[in-house]
């Protein structure tokens, strides 16, 4: 009984970190572009946005948390370099700030008079308290943030299947041009750059939960249940989120996306929807930053090989960088973080899916590696 409790503590926990700020507007994306025929994107949806960050999970698994384990099969310059690179844009320089300035601006309709710089001063300095200790980040995404949210999800699907009205009908629309057009939006997500680190911190942490004699082999099916627990989750809040973007697709079609959920809140809940959407949208970005930031540090105190004693130094170092960024206009922030990301995005594909098969000949990995980024750089540079 203790096992499986922890089992559904971890999955939550990985849900909940999976299902920050963004990942609510791309399955509503689904629904209202392809409305009565939302099936067929969705699923689309799920192969590159679910499934693929999965494998990425049960790769670092198999390799027993070690994520340098993982990247060294590209051999050593990608083992050094991927990992700092990919863990600056998702920490403090890229992801974090992204959610506390999304976490802002949804809290902005409540409480206008809220400034920003109180607002993300306010915001990082709970984050450091809560990331100060691993356990403590585990618990809080895992035992309060991420039944909250699927609180929030589950009454906002009840509620508009009750306020559903007839689908918007579309021209008729080939499946496999939907089931594309999903894969690409899933794509999007990138979330499979995140389920490196995600798999790394659970399998470690579950590690030191239980006794040293527990085997690795166990730890790893502990681990790989909770994964498939956030995957289930996952399928179910995006197919939740697809069915409210389609049955609303008319009221939403004018809408910028990052409106779309409080929209169809108001219509269905009415006026205390801004403050139930706000606060859900808070806590889907503080679950997410507070993994993210509590992995950077982590990764950092590593790498320039500090004790765990100085670890709450360099995560307030780590938490006012994030504090600063946030200030700061993203879009130029993201016309740099974004093709970086977007040319070692493939590779790191190739990567994960032959390196669930193939657990050796690192020299076919650096071939195949390098040979996909090659393909992504002239694709990129074709593009511009």
């Amino acid at each position: 009984m203790k096992e499986y409790r922890f089992i559904f503590t971890y999955g939550f926990a990985l849900f909940g970190m999976f299902f920050g700020a963004g990942n609510l507007a791309f399955p509503l994306a689904v629904g209202q572009v392809a409305a009565q025929y939302w099936i067929w994107e969705f699923l689309g949806l799920v192969m590159t946005g679910v499934i693929l960050p999965f494998l990425g999970l049960f790769v670092i698994e198999l390799h027993r948390g070690n994520y340098s384990s993982f990247f060294g099969g590209a051999g050593p310059f990608v083992k050094f370099f991927l990992p700092l690179l990919t863990l600056s844009l998702l920490g403090s320089f890229g992801a974090v700030p992204w959610c506390v300035t999304v976490a802002y601006e949804s809290i902005h309709y409540v409480i206008p008079y809220l400034s920003k710089a109180n607002f993300s001063f306010i915001f990082c300095g709970i984050v450091f308290f809560v990331c100060l200790k691993e356990q403590r980040v585990i618990n809080a995404i895992g035992k309060w943030l991420t039944p909250a949210l699927l609180i929030f999800i589950i009454l906002l699907t009840i509620f508009g299947i009750n306020h559903a009205k007839e689908l918007k009908e579309i021209n008729p629309v080939a499946p496999s041009k939907l089931f594309f057009d999903g894969l690409i939006l899933g794509y999007q997500t990138m979330d499979l750059l995140a389920a490196f680190f995600f798999s790394a911190l659970i399998f470690n942490q579950i590690k030191k939960t239980f006794p040293a004699k527990t085997s690795d082999a166990d730890i790893m099916k502990m681990a790989i249940k909770s994964s498939i627990v956030a995957v289930l989750l996952l399928v179910g809040a995006y197919a939740g989120m697809a069915f409210l973007g389609a049955n609303f697709s008319g009221l939403i079609e004018n809408v910028k996306s990052t409106s779309i959920l409080i929209t169809i809140a108001n219509h269905i809940m009415g006026d205390y929807a801004a403050l139930f959407v706000g606060i859900t949208m808070v806590i889907a970005c503080f679950a997410t930053t507070v993994a993210l930031n509590s992995i950077y540090t982590q990764y950092l105190c590593s790498l320039i090989k500090l004790d765990q004693e100085r670890f709450k130094y360099v995560l307030l170092v780590t938490t006012v960088i994030a504090f600063l960024v946030s200030l700061f206009d993203f879009d130029e922030i993201a016309w740099i973080l974004i093709p970086i990301l977007e040319i070692t995005y493939p590779s790191l594909i190739a990567l994960t899916i032959i390196g669930i098969f193939v657990r050796k000949q690192t020299k076919f990995k650096v071939i195949l590696f390098y040979g996909v980024l090659v393909i992504a750089l002239l694709y990129e540079f074709i593009e511009i």
